[in-house]
């Protein structure tokens, strides 16, 4: 087995928007992580969203924000899944995303007896080097009575909230799980008031205040969240402060209400034993946007090995599309030919088909043209694709990715593609193409 890291960001933002010099690369680690999940909470939304993916509306201010920054850094927006105000955002390092299979997204409405979505959950789950992962995103019902309802959500959520893969139909079934967000626990009622709790943060007598959250006592007794795990916070309550400071806000009593649990069910595999191991669990008290404190949490997870998924005969575990992309004219007609193994052709499927990408917009979801795979090859294991002149009418870096018929599997990732002017180097293509 081999280790994938993963870091998982949940962040109330409380409507507001990222200012000038708001950095989310603050909130990833120093040792860069394979793949990123990002969920915010209480986004601004237009009133006539109610779920949807990135793909039909554009994105939002937060989510724009983490892409650009993250960009920089060499990772590329899978998917994005809204419902509401509630966003979950993966990313991934470009390396890894022609092994990324089986993607889907879901959600969960709990506000006004399921028929609103400003409170619920929104998911993504994936398979990558032959594991099954799981995601949440969720916000919760607010305020410290409300716990009796932020317990029966969770039970909503894990009955309602299904996938279509029978092995992985429900989120527990999943090799690893990982549910994050504004879960809204609260310090229980009629324990320590707002004076009291922020002089014992003061003191850093944190062991006393958990004690009485009331989290920990509905994982304690079984009530919610008991089949997951956590490593109670060590940092102060994320909520609430008052805007702009790391004051608290006297207008409630604090709380850790951003939470990030997590499974991984060891025994899914005869003889296999699947390990994850959580790294860092912090609070970051630098970002000053909202009356919420970003948490996050590194975690490696054990996947399998390209030997061992070949000993244990993992279907489609490897890339299966190969791109050969040498030349490539804008304003022109161009053929594309990729090859594929003979023994890999069973993973191809009818409606199948090719996304065509600018490489700066480092975002899956954003494609400016695709064509339908083709379902004969021209010669042995080589198929062709024909563009007309309208998909490269500009120059630039373009990236070329195939994906199963329903858009769940990434089976070819192409490197990056310098469309020019023919008998132009590719820089004097650009230059010529901006000055048009």
């Amino acid at each position: 087995m081999e280790n994938l890291n993963l870091h998982l960001v949940t962040y109330n933002v409380g409507t507001l928007t990222p200012g000038p010099q708001t950095n989310l690369k603050a909130l990833l680690p120093e040792t860069q992580p394979d793949i990123v999940l990002v969920g915010f909470q209480e986004v601004n939304f237009a009133p006539g969203a109610v779920v949807v993916e990135t793909l039909l509306v554009g994105e939002d201010p937060w989510t724009v924000k983490a892409r650009q920054d993250f960009a920089h850094l060499g990772y590329v927006k899978i998917r994005t899944i809204k419902l509401v105000g509630m966003v979950l955002s993966m990313f991934s390092l470009e390396k890894h995303v022609p092994y990324l299979r089986g993607m889907e997204t879901q959600y969960t409405r709990l506000g006004l007896n399921g028929y609103w979505g400003n409170k619920g959950a929104v998911s993504i789950r994936f398979q990558v080097y032959g594991v099954s992962i799981c995601v949440l995103n969720s916000h919760l019902a607010a305020h410290d009575h409300q716990n009796q309802l932020r317990i029966e959500s969770y039970d909503t959520v894990l009955g309602g909230h299904t996938f279509s893969q029978p092995a992985t139909e429900l989120i527990m079934y999943h090799d690893y799980v990982f549910w994050m967000g504004d879960l809204n626990f609260r310090l229980e009622e009629n324990t320590f008031s707002f004076e009291e709790i922020d002089m014992m943060v003061a003191k850093d007598q944190l062991d006393a205040l958990l004690k009485e959250d009331q989290l920990s006592k509905a994982r304690q007794s079984g009530a919610a969240f008991s089949e997951l795990s956590e490593n109670l916070p060590s940092f102060p309550p994320t909520f609430k402060y008052k805007v702009g400071t790391n004051v608290f806000d006297a207008k409630r009593r604090p709380a850790w209400t951003d939470r990030i649990l997590f499974k991984a069910n060891r025994g899914n595999y005869d003889q296999i034993d699947l390990t994850l191991n959580q790294h860092s669990y912090r609070s970051h008290p630098s970002f000053l946007e909202s009356d919420h404190k970003p948490v996050t949490s590194n975690f490696s997870v054990a996947v399998f090995s390209g030997k061992l998924a070949e000993d244990l005969l993992i279907p489609c575990f490897n890339p299966v599309v190969q791109f050969h992309t040498d030349d490539i004219y804008c304003g022109e007609d161009n053929i594309v030919a990729y090859t594929v193994d003979v023994k890999d052709w069973r993973h191809l499927k009818p409606w199948d088909w090719i996304g065509v990408y600018r490489y700066e917009s480092h975002s899956l979801q954003d494609h400016i043209g695709f064509l339908w795979a083709p379902s004969s090859p021209v010669r042995d294991g080589t198929f062709e694709i024909y563009f007309d002149e309208a998909i490269f009418m500009r120059c630039g870096k373009y990236r070329l990715v195939y994906y199963s018929a329903e858009s769940r599997d990434i089976l070819g990732f192409s490197r990056v593609i310098d469309v020019r002017i023919r008998d132009l180097e590719p820089e004097v293509g650009l230059e010529a193409t901006e000055e048009l």
